[in-house]
């Protein structure tokens, strides 16, 4: 039986490294999704890392700018269905909502006006909860990883309060969805659920 694993917790806390060993031991192929986009030099050596540690049997998926949207997802989802594999991991939701707050270029913005917080609030709960949909769907084994963002202090600024919401929304739509939930705080993890 297909079972949701949602691993989340801070940088560097070994999400990923579990994720990756969780995914070896389970039966069959497996699919990465990778959705961080290289946009500078630190960012490429971590996307470099990861796709060094991954083994070459693995086949994976980088979604591009044009694939997010819901049917951009429901694509790679259902081509990974297509393809016999067994297991899909996720890495990272952090990344992926980053990518879809950052088509509408709040960086500089000081205020946010409400009807365009609500037409975020709108575009990221439908995008995760179609994504959550098409995963259930696939009978799909599913690591999804994701940072804990919302243990710190109040971000100072609107983009990143705003962030942090949505962040710690996604987070709970996809615990609630998940079989198994791990929290991770310095290399050591805890189960939730």
């Amino acid at each position: 039986m297909a079972r949701i694993y949602f691993l989340i917790g801070g940088a560097r806390s070994g999400k990923s490294s579990y994720g990756e060993e969780l995914a070896k031991s389970l039966y069959g192929r497996v699919a990465y999704i990778a959705t961080s986009k290289i946009t500078d030099e630190e960012m490429e050596k971590r996307i470099l890392c990861h796709r060094k540690r991954r083994p070459k049997n693995w086949k994976t998926y980088e979604i591009a700018d044009k694939n997010i949207d819901k049917q951009g997802i429901k694509k790679i989802i259902k081509s990974i269905s297509k393809e016999n594999i067994n297991t899909v991991i996720i890495d990272c939701i952090t990344n992926l909502l980053f990518r879809i707050i950052h088509n509408y270029k709040l960086d500089s913005t000081e205020i946010i006006r409400n009807e365009v917080e609500k037409a975020l609030d709108m575009e990221v709960i439908s995008f995760f909860k179609s994504l959550l949909e098409e995963l259930e769907k696939s009978k799909l084994n599913v690591i999804i990883i994701s940072n804990e963002i919302g243990l710190g202090v109040v971000p100072a600024f609107p983009l990143g309060r705003i962030f942090r919401d949505l962040m710690g929304v996604v987070n709970k739509k996809i615990a609630e969805a998940s079989d198994e939930v791990y929290l991770f705080i310095a290399g050591l993890k805890q189960r939730l659920k």
